[in-house]
């Protein structure tokens, strides 16, 4: 049997009374079809209801092809006979506010910008509209939000309409519908038409308030990020705080704080630009005081040293002269550079596998230079040792 949706009509009922019309699984999960059901099922880019029945938690709720509802329960055994049924309201109206938001946003930029909606997914944690859009600015967003809730604070009565396939064609909808047989209208007077199956609320100003916060490009479109009711009283929130609590410990006015940052960044660029000319003249002095007068090779251990600055200095090395060097670090990552002069010397990668194997770690190169990764400082230490001992001449020589 299909089972009678009692949502499409009512969906403000959330304690109701219901047979159990058959037992199964959904997913490998028990799951029992009632009667009559006012729970909604997860479709058309809205998530399904959670709940209770007979006491037992309802996790989820799928429609089948045929048409029945199977309500999931987190339990070993499934209810029978007649059972209470109360649906989580909290989780309900928060997804009544992201679906009528979402008709009366959609309706807002095909009006505003002629942007029709392509898609629509209401998330757990936010919503998202795709818009046959090339571009969108903070401008723009902002003249579609405004017109958007001002049909909010007009509330305006929802209305249902049901009909068929011959009488939609009286409907001016914003898409033509997906389904055949009864059709369910959806409308929102003097602003949106659409055939929908979702849960939707009484009046417009129920849905409280729409945000708009971000959006992408995918695919040549607009995909746009919006918050409605609740859930964009709580963005506000945190954002409204983050704001004022940033400006206020640097001592500016909100508006102020962006023009700060920007200030801050180029500040935070020119000296990190400084930073690494005055390391690097740095290095070059190490390397030239290590290489020495008559150019000798060089080889390094630091306990803690940054792995790009193993191997600028390494690198360094070479630039003053030295035939060779060996530069290595134990934290805070391991490592161990080998360079040599081009053509001077052994091939490197020939000991590459004892380096590695020493190591304990990965790495590789070119016969004039090697980087490996290792295991820990104790594995960077033999590694550094073991290749020293390969380029290191003899004493006396």
């Amino acid at each position: 049997m299909a089972s009678e949706r009692r949502y499409y009509d009512d969906t403000y009922t959330t304690r109701f009374e219901a047979e159990v019309a058959a037992a199964g699984e959904w997913g490998g999960r028990p799951a029992v079809e009632l009667d009559r059901t006012w729970f909604y099922p997860e479709s058309g880019g809205q998530l399904p209801d959670h709940g209770t029945l007979a006491g037992l938690p309802v996790v989820d709720v799928q429609a089948a092809e045929d048409g029945r509802v199977w309500h999931v329960v987190d339990a070993e055994r499934t209810p029978q006979g007649a059972v209470p049924g109360e649906i989580d309201w909290e989780r309900r109206f928060d997804h009544m506010q992201q679906h009528t938001g979402q008709h009366v946003l959609s309706a807002a930029f095909e009006r505003v910008a002629e942007a029709a909606t392509l898609s629509s997914t209401l998330g757990a944690e936010r919503s998202v509209i795709e818009l046959g859009l090339a571009g969108l600015d903070w401008k723009l967003a902002g003249r579609v939000e405004e017109a958007a809730n001002r049909v909010l604070w007009d509330d305006r009565e929802i209305r249902l309409h049901w009909t068929d396939a011959e009488g939609v064609k009286r409907f001016a909808l914003r898409k033509p519908p997906k389904v055949e047989g009864r059709i369910r209208i959806v409308e929102v007077p003097d602003w949106d038409l659409s055939a929908c199956g979702g849960t939707h609320t009484r009046r417009t100003g129920e849905v409280g308030a729409i945000k708009i916060t971000g959006w992408e490009k995918v695919r040549g479109n607009v995909r746009v990020s919006f918050l409605c009711g609740g859930r964009a009283l709580r963005d506000h929130a945190w954002r409204a705080e983050a704001l004022i609590e940033a400006a206020r410990r640097r001592t500016l006015k909100d508006r102020d704080l962006i023009a700060h940052l920007e200030r801050a960044f180029e500040e935070r660029d020119a000296l990190a630009k400084q930073l690494r000319e005055l390391n690097a003249r740095r290095l070059a002095d190490e390397a030239r005081a290590r290489v020495g007068a008559a150019p000798r090779g060089v080889a390094e251990w630091a306990a803690e040293r940054p792995r790009d600055e193993v191997r600028a200095f390494a690198l360094a090395c070479l630039s003053a002269g030295a035939p060779w060097a060996v530069s290595g670090a134990g934290a805070p990552d391991p490592v161990v550079v080998v360079v040599r002069s081009k053509g001077a010397g052994p091939d490197l990668k020939a000991f590459l596998s004892e380096l590695l194997a020493a190591a304990r770690g990965k790495g590789g190169g070119s016969p004039d230079q090697l980087q490996v990764s290792a295991a820990d400082a104790a594995g960077a230490q033999a590694a550094f040792v073991l290749a020293r001992s390969r380029l290191e001449p003899p004493a006396g020589s």
